[in-house]
């Protein structure tokens, strides 16, 4: 009934986080035991009717293949993957942070501003534990994306203000001073 190798002997095993969908629709959050050096496409697409499953609450289960209609991969990025991403972050323009394009009006600005503060603010993942490093990687990109809209407010401010000086000037009458040479 079960793979004949798997009860025979012991080969080392690595446990991948996905979340299954199974036929009847149910949902299963936990790990795949997957052999050592083998990929997890190799094993659902293998012979193998049965496949070894830990829930989250560490019960093994042991699913025919033909149960599960889909795997959906549940890994959380490592910290260097974080990092990378926040180096990568650093690196972009603020109109790229905050997905706005140059000449960007500030109620537009705001409004992308907004959008993008409710979808990374930690307070949205209170309820989830999540790895300190997840924490870091969200109050790093809340810090940037206030920089950058800090950065492009000021910007326009500065647009705004050079404007009506240009505006103003060109509205004044013009005065001609005369200058005596030997007064």
């Amino acid at each position: 009934m079960f793979n004949s190798q798997s009860t025979t002997t012991k080969t080392e095993k690595t446990f991948i986080p996905v979340i299954l969908t199974l036929v009847d629709g149910e949902s299963l959050k936990g790990s795949i035991a997957v052999p050592h050096k083998t990929k997890l496409g190799d094993l659902l697409n293998s012979s193998d009717k049965y496949i070894l499953f830990k829930t989250n609450t560490g019960e093994p289960i042991y699913l025919a293949q033909s149960s599960i209609a889909a795997v959906q991969s549940n890994e959380k990025p490592s910290a260097r993957q974080l990092e990378r991403s926040m180096k990568q972050f650093e690196q972009i323009n603020p109109y790229h942070i905050l997905k706005v394009r140059p000449g960007v009006d500030k109620a537009t600005l705001r409004a992308s501003y907004h959008e993008l503060i409710k979808h990374y603010h930690p307070d949205q993942y209170a309820n989830v534990q999540l790895p300190k490093e997840v924490h870091a990687y969200l109050e790093s990109v809340i810090q940037r994306l206030n920089a950058a809209y800090q950065e492009l407010v000021d910007e326009l401010d500065r647009l705004e203000a050079l404007t009506q000086r240009n505006n103003a000037a060109q509205n004044q009458p013009d005065i001609g001073i005369i200058s005596y040479f030997g007064q």
